[in-house]
């Protein structure tokens, strides 16, 4: 498994963290990493890094396309098994079809286009500044949770940012950190990341419903669980892991959760 992208990619994070001049611009690296964290601790890494060669928007041709964005959702609630995965076409934008037949998650994802993914140029930037002061995308803790909202309101914290920053690898690794949560919803892992999420928050606050000397024990419990397995935080030695399922490919798993320093380097 090569972790070795989304480590770099987590180091270049904090970096960028020295940039962030908002409290909202700090929370957004904090849920980006959080997403990288994710995708590694369900050993996807491998899978993470050929999605991001592959990723070329323009490239991309639609399995069906739509005159209007109403007429692809309405196709969307009608077909009996939508292709997981799939492009479509609509009002001319890309779209990625999520389907999770489990839970019946059906939705249109829309694709970021590279010029949405990269910084811009001057001229463009400068074309571009009013429409940047746009209020926010609403999303807070007490909302009802939603991966792409979760994502979208990151996105718009994590742009404003951007136009802070001057490192070509610094760029790169914000536009590595938007794709970690398309790649996330790609997949229709949304109810994964979302379990992750409420144990990550449950940790804070509560004792860890096991404990274990080693991870071969902790294997031995997690193999007696039901499947899938209520969401729960354990504890393997010095580390918190959340109990999860890997719907597409039916495992459990458990993901190590980070700590608060690991998420938030100002975090003493």
């Amino acid at each position: 498994m090569n972790t070795e992208l989304i480590k770099s990619t987590l180091n270049l994070l904090h970096e960028v963290g020295r940039h962030a001049s908002t409290p909202e611009q700090h929370e957004a690296l904090e849920n980006a990493r959080l997403a990288l964290y994710f995708i590694e601790g369900r050993s996807e890494a491998g899978p993470f890094a050929d999605y991001l060669e592959k990723f070329d928007a323009e490239s991309r041709r639609p399995l069906i396309a739509f005159e209007t964005k109403d007429e692809a959702d309405a196709w969307l609630r009608n077909h009996p098994a939508p292709p997981h995965g799939a492009t479509i076409g609509a009002a001319g934008s890309l779209y990625t079809l999520a389907y999770l037949r489990e839970l019946e998650h059906r939705k249109l994802l829309r694709v970021l286009t590279d010029k949405e993914l990269t910084r811009t140029d001057d001229a463009e930037v400068q074309a571009e500044e009013k429409e940047d002061e746009r209020p926010p995308p609403h999303w807070s803790h007490r909302s009802m949770f939603s991966v792409f909202g979760f994502a979208n309101w990151s996105f718009f914290h994590l742009h404003q940012l951007e136009q802070r920053l001057s490192s070509p690898e610094e760029i790169d690794a914000l536009r590595v950190a938007k794709l970690a949560f398309h790649f996330v919803m790609d997949v229709g892992e949304d109810h994964g990341f979302e379990e992750y999420r409420r144990t990550l928050l449950a940790s804070r606050t509560s004792h860890p419903l096991q404990s274990f000397a080693t991870r071969e024990e902790a294997d031995t419990w997690l193999a007696t669980q039901p499947e899938p397995p209520p969401p729960a935080v354990v504890a393997i030695g010095g580390d918190l892991y959340s109990v999860g399922y890997n719907r597409l490919k039916r495992y459990r798993v458990m993901i190590r959760i980070p700590t608060q320093q690991e998420l938030d380097p100002r975090v003493a």
